[in-house]
């Protein structure tokens, strides 16, 4: 009898693991917390932040998290063009609090980041017209580590307190 190859954990399995530890390394760091979304239906994980004195702030951040170990560049290596299904584009851009797409290069262990609410302020209409997907560039200045956390973070506090009646929320 021939005997059947076992299940095997592929690199795209050890991508998907090492991109989303990535993510959580940087949340940790900044001592907030990152949640692991079970049911992926367009977030990996949904972030918490605190006050300096640890108290709980309201509101949250919402993190989709994609890997690769072919980074993309375009300009000159400054942007990454990512493909986005433009039905979790439609998704996103409905959520209240902020919604970061992370893109994680997995030969590099590094991360970048992009704002998606913010990326698509002034460019909502045509997004829903053409293919399934909309390519979106990430600057690769926008590096995800504790200070971009933290700026994701300030940028959730400000959407909070507009919410509440006054300010900005951009990063």
């Amino acid at each position: 009898m021939t005997e059947l190859p076992r299940k095997t954990r592929t690199r795209g399995h050890v991508l998907a693991d090492l991109s989303i530890n990535h993510v959580e390394r940087q949340v940790l760091r900044c001592g907030f917390s990152a949640d692991r979304v079970q049911h992926d239906y367009g977030y990996d994980l949904t972030m918490a932040t605190y006050t300096d004195s640890g108290e709980f702030e309201s509101g949250a951040v919402y993190i989709q998290v994609k890997a690769t170990d072919r980074l993309p560049q375009l300009a000159g290596g400054r942007a990454i063009p990512w493909p986005v299904s433009r039905r979790d584009l439609k998704l996103w851009l409905a959520e209240t609090y902020p919604v970061i797409l992370v893109v994680y290069d997995g030969q590099r262990d590094r991360a970048f980041w992009i704002y998606i609410q913010a990326h698509f302020a002034d460019r909502t209409p045509e997004l829903f017209t053409g293919g399934e997907t909309v390519s979106v560039r990430i600057p690769m200045s926008q590096r995800l580590n504790p200070r971009a956390i933290r700026a994701i973070a300030r940028a959730k506090n400000a959407l909070q307190e507009r919410l509440r009646g006054g300010g900005s929320a951009h990063v």
